[in-house]
């Protein structure tokens, strides 16, 4: 479940290339546009109008939305060139889409980019999960990473984060001097402080609690079984730990006990977030319970029987999505991978959203044990390795 590292190359490749006392100078840059500039304002604000909207008028945008997609993919990318729009409801249109699988983008890419993008208007992504060690290449438009941090901003807004909250961040990044016994460095562009996730060792943790009661984060972010490391060393030592607003996890499926455990640790609110870099659905957890609420305004979400029918409330299926936001290379009805509930469509936050709960993903995030004891997600393992791949891919 969103096993996947994103790797800007011109972007995060010049970040990393300049001297750290340069980085600091970004700072001085408004936050709005260390995440995107104008795509992200206008998307952020628009969220801010269309989150209490009635479930007709988000029904409407929806249609708005999937009717200018499907026209453009039949019409620009080839391999859905065949399909006819036959009804005036886009969402009966939609049907006529296959479920699609990432082997069939993957064997077939050339089909699904668009003949009328430029590929500069575009950026490069590559993926793969620890199911199988395929990796899944493909562009998006340069609009959606602006947008992208407009959508994440305001789910995290639901526990009150602010764009430029202090955080840490335990994720896959590339540090310049762990050999140094620096498990850690400033990222200014997001106000965070990214740390190593391959060093939570009982001599190093520590280190770790230390640097963070120093940067006296708002937030802690990461994947939930490297939290949980964090955890077990905090309610083992009985470390006093700095509070924090809120921990918010994603990319993992979270297991019985884990929410419990991080919770009682950092006492404070376990917030967790489903998405994927082929930018299809993003669901933030409510406010007021664990369910997950998809954005209308970022795709139409699908869960489907093994037939492809879709199910019943308080039923089970796997996910499918169409996302709003990429036309280079539009994914329709694609396969996720992933399975969830469809919940009750009614929530205490009275958002009409689509709602989902008991979200599992088809990853395994078991773990290796280093020779020094620390212990390695293999979540994290495939995201560091697909970076690493990426960054020599681009050097050469």
């Amino acid at each position: 479940m969103g096993m996947v590292v994103i790797f800007y190359n011109k972007v995060y490749g010049a970040f990393n290339s300049t001297p750290d006392f340069l980085k600091k100078f970004l700072y001085l840059i408004p936050i709005e546009y260390r995440l995107g500039g104008r795509n992200f304002v206008s998307m952020y604000n628009f969220l801010k109008e269309s989150e209490q909207w009635s479930g007709e008028k988000l029904r409407g945008y929806q249609q708005k939305q999937l009717k200018k997609l499907l026209e453009h993919a039949v019409k620009h990318v080839p391999f859905y060139s065949n399909i006819q729009l036959t009804c005036d409801d886009p969402f009966k249109n939609l049907q006529k889409f296959q479920i699609l699988e990432k082997e069939t983008i993957r064997d077939n890419i050339s089909e699904f980019r668009a003949n009328a993008i430029l590929q500069k208007k575009t950026y490069h992504v590559t993926t793969s999960g620890t199911t199988n060690d395929i990796f899944f290449e493909f562009n998006l438009d340069n609009s959606t990473y602006g947008k992208e941090w407009a959508f994440k901003t305001t789910g995290w807004r639901r526990v009150g984060f602010m764009p430029g909250d202090k955080m840490i961040s335990f994720r896959g990044t590339k540090l310049r001097n762990t050999n140094k016994g620096l498990y850690w460095q400033d990222n200014p562009v997001y106000n965070w402080l990214e740390m190593s996730p391959f060093h939570l060792s009982e001599e190093n943790l520590p280190k770790y609690i230390q640097k963070i009661k120093k940067f006296r984060p708002k937030y802690i972010h990461g994947y939930p079984s490297l939290l949980s490391i964090l955890a077990r060393y905090v309610e083992k030592t009985e470390e006093k730990f700095p509070s924090v607003r809120a921990i918010l996890v994603a990319s993992e499926s979270i297991y019985p006990g884990q929410r419990e455990l991080i919770e009682r640790a950092f006492n404070t609110r376990l917030f967790s977030f489903y998405g994927m870099s082929e930018k299809v659905i993003l669901a933030p957890e409510c406010e007021y319970d664990h369910r997950y609420h998809a954005f209308p305004e970022y795709g139409v979400t699908e869960i489907v029987d093994k037939n492809g029918d879709p199910v019943g409330e308080g039923e089970r299926g796997e996910l499918v999505g169409t996302g709003f936001l990429n036309y280079c290379m539009p994914f329709i009805r694609y396969r996720t991978g992933d399975y969830a509930v469809l919940s009750e469509q009614k929530c205490k936050c009275k958002r009409n959203h689509f709602m989902m709960e008991g979200l599992i993903g088809r990853s395994s995030d078991d773990f290796l044990v280093g020779k020094n004891g620390t212990l390695f997600s293999m979540t994290s393992i495939y995201h560091i390795k697909i970076f690493f791949i990426a960054y020599f891919s681009c050097k050469n």
